[in-house]
């Protein structure tokens, strides 16, 4: 009885690790993406812009 007590202890503490990381990852890709789109948004900005006044050396 004592091996099932202790198994059952090591499969919770191992759910509960399982989720942490998958809840990681996904911060992770949710938040990369965001990341991105500024990116890419800042860099549309500045073609848009070197369209209209024309590049400028900075």
């Amino acid at each position: 009885m004592q091996i099932l007590t202790h198994s059952a202890l090591f499969f919770d503490t191992l759910f509960l690790e399982t989720t942490r990381m998958i809840k990681k990852i996904l911060k992770k890709l949710i938040y990369s993406k965001d990341e991105t789109n500024i990116d890419a948004k800042l860099w549309v900005q500045k073609i848009l812009l070197e369209e209209k006044y024309g590049k400028t050396d900075s």
